[in-house]
C-alpha cells in the first residue's frame, strides 16, 4: 500500500497517508512512470491520480470556487508529448510567506475529533438546524437509545485495509459520493458532506446546494477533486487549524516529494533491491496507528457505506421501514464486522436534527393554547383569576426562549379551539394548568438546548484561536526585557532535575 518512503511518515487522524482509490476514468490516462514518483511522494500504492480535463471542468459555467487547482501533493498529468510535467512541491516553512495563513493555505489541516468543532463547521457552511453528537458506543443497544431521526453515522476508527473482496462495486448512481484526495486531511467533512448530499430533508444552503447541482454528473473522483478545490468548505475547515499545523503539513509533503524525487532518478537500479521489501513493512507501520472517518447513511430502503478511500460507495444492508425496520440496526451490523477485524478503538457520531426547533414549536403551540383558553375563561367567568394560585401565563417572556416570531407562524388548531368554546369553567381550568405544566417543562428544555449551543460555540471559538503566536510574542517580551537570561540557571536546574527523575 505504501513506498520505501513511507517509513518515516507521521500518520494524521485522517489517514490522508492511507490508501485512496483511483478514478477509472483517471488510470487510463496516466502513464506507470508517474505512477511510481506519486504513489512514493504521497505514501499510498493506488493513490488517485487526476482526472482528465473534463468538459464539464472547460465549460464557461465552470464556478471560480469549485474550480479544481492542482493540490500539493496531487500526481500531474502527462503532457501532450508523453513527458511527465514536473511534481509540484508545496512551500518548505522557510519559504512561506506572511501572507500564507489558514484562509488561504491551500490545503486541509488535521483538526481535533470535537463534535463541537463539526457542529459549527456544518452552522458556516450554511447547514440549518443539525447538531453532530459523539456516540460512546456503536452497539445496537446503545445505538437503539438514540433519539430519531438520525440522517447519518460517523465511525472515526484506527485504519486497517479491508481487502479488494469487501470493497465490491454496487449500482450507487443514486448515491451522491465523493473520493478523499491524497495528502487531504479532510475525511471529516467529507464524511459530513457525503451525508448532507444524499438528504434532500437537510437545508444544506445556498452553497452546498450550488455545489451538488454543479457535482451531479461529476465521478466521486472528480467530486472529491472539486471538493479539494472549494475554497468555501476549505477555509471553514481549517479555521480550527492552527499555524503550526500548517508548517508541519507543508514540512512533512515537502520531505517526502524531496524524498520520491531522490528515489525516482535511481528507480532503476534500486527497484529490486529496496521497493518491495520495505513497502509492505512502511504500509503496516501507518495502518497501525492511522485513524480514519467513514459515514453511513440510509438512501431509500438501502444502508450505504461511505469510505472516501473506496473507489465507490458500499451498500451494507436494507431495511423496511414500512414494518417498522431501522437503517441503524443494518449500519450496526457493518460497522462491529469492521470493529471486529481490528483494533477495539474508536469513536462514533451522530447528524442529527436539533432539538430547538422542535421545542420551541411546542412552546409556541402551547402558548397559543393557553391564550385562547384564557380568551373563553374571560368569557365564561370574568372572575377566572381568583380560583387559580399558579400565576399568570403572561409573564412568560417568549423573547427569552427564542420564539417570538414564531407565536403567530403556530395558531392554536381549529380542533382543539372548537373543543375549548364548548367547555365549562372547570374543564377550561384543568386545561388550563394541564397545558401550563407542559410549557413549564418545555422552556426547562429550551433553555437546556440554549446552554449546550451556547457551550459548544464557546468551545468552537477557542478551538479556532491559535495560541502559538501568542506563546511566541510572549517569549520573546521575556527575552527582551532580560527576564530569560536571568533565570536561565533556574530552567536549566528545572530540566536537570526532572532528567533525574526519570532515571
Amino acid at each position: 500500500m505504501g513506498s520505501s518512503s513511507q517509513s518515516d511518515l507521521n500518520t494524521t487522524v485522517c489517514s490522508s497517508n492511507l490508501t485512496t482509490p483511483p478514478s477509472a476514468t483517471a488510470a487510463d490516462e496516466v502513464s506507470s512512470t508517474k505512477n511510481d514518483t506519486i504513489d512514493t511522494a504521497v505514501g499510498s500504492e493506488g493513490a488517485c491520480e487526476s482526472s482528465p480535463k473534463s468538459k464539464k471542468r472547460r465549460s464557461e459555467d465552470f464556478h471560480e470556487d469549485f474550480k479544481p487547482k492542482r493540490v500539493n501533493s496531487g500526481p500531474t498529468p502527462a503532457t501532450d508529448d508523453g513527458t511527465d510535467q514536473s511534481a509540484r512541491q508545496p512551500s518548505e516553512p522557510a519559504e512561506l510567506k506572511d501572507n500564507v495563513t489558514k484562509e488561504t493555505w491551500q490545503g486541509f489541516c488535521e483538526i481535533e475529533s470535537e463534535p463541537a468543532f463539526f457542529s459549527a463547521i456544518l452552522h458556516d457552511m450554511g447547514v440549518q438546524d443539525i447538531n453532530v453528537r459523539e456516540i460512546f458506543s456503536m452497539t445496537p443497544d446503545c445505538l437503539e437509545t438514540l433519539p430519531r431521526p438520525i440522517y447519518g453515522l460517523i465511525l472515526l476508527y484506527q485504519y486497517h485495509q479491508q481487502g479488494v473482496s469487501a470493497q465490491q462495486e454496487d449500482k450507487s448512481s443514486h448515491v451522491w459520493f465523493a473520493n478523499q484526495l491524497p495528502a487531504q486531511n479532510s475525511c471529516a467533512t467529507l464524511a459530513m458532506i457525503n451525508i448532507l448530499m444524499n438528504n434532500a430533508e437537510i437545508e444544506i444552503g445556498e452553497h452546498l446546494r450550488q455545489f451538488k447541482d454543479f457535482t451531479e454528473d461529476f465521478t466521486p473522483y472528480q467530486r472529491g477533486e472539486a471538493l479539494a478545490s472549494f475554497d468555501f468548505v476549505k477555509k471553514i475547515h481549517n479555521s480550527f487549524a492552527k499555524e503550526m499545523d500548517i508548517l508541519e503539513a507543508d514540512k512533512h509533503l515537502s520531505h517526502k516529494v524531496k524524498k520520491s524525487q531522490r528515489q525516482q532518478r535511481d528507480k532503476k537500479s534500486r527497484r529490486k533491491s529496496t521497493d518491495s521489501g520495505v513497502t509492505d513493512e512502511s504500509a503496516e507501520s501507518d495502518e497501525e496507528n492511522a485513524h480514519h472517518f467513514i459515514a453511513y447513511i440510509p438512501v431509500g430502503t438501502e444502508v450505504w457505506m461511505l469510505d472516501g478511500l473506496n473507489a465507490q460507495p458500499m451498500k451494507v444492508g436494507t431495511f423496511d421501514a414500512a414494518r417498522g425496520g431501522d437503517w441503524v440496526s443494518s449500519a450496526a451490523d457493518s460497522i462491529l464486522a469492521i470493529l471486529a477485524s481490528g483494533r477495539d478503538e474508536y469513536t462514533g457520531f451522530a447528524l442529527m436534527p436539533s432539538a430547538l426547533p422542535s421545542l420551541r414549536k411546542q412552546a409556541s403551540l402551547a402558548i397559543n393554547h393557553i391564550k385562547s383558553t384564557e380568551s373563553q375563561l374571560d368569557s365564561t367567568s370574568p372572575d377566572w383569576c381568583s380560583f387559580i394560585t399558579d400565576g399568570d401565563s403572561s409573564s412568560i417572556d417568549p423573547s427569552a426562549i427564542g420564539i417570538e416570531d414564531q407565536l403567530s407562524t403556530h395558531p392554536t388548531p381549529d380542533t382543539i379551539t372548537t373543543t375549548i368554546t364548548s367547555e365549562g369553567l372547570q374543564d377550561l381550568l384543568n386545561r388550563r394548568m394541564i397545558v401550563l405544566k407542559e410549557l413549564n417543562q418545555l422552556i426547562i428544555s429550551i433553555v437546556s438546548e440554549m446552554q449546550d449551543e451556547a457551550d459548544n460555540a464557546t468551545k468552537a471559538a477557542q478551538g479556532r484561536f491559535d495560541h502559538g503566536p501568542v506563546i511566541k510574542l510572549w517569549a520573546e517580551m521575556l527575552a527582551e526585557n532580560g527576564y530569560l537570561e536571568q533565570n536561565l540557571d533556574r530552567f536549566i536546574e528545572s530540566k536537570g532535575g526532572s532528567k533525574k527523575g526519570k532515571k
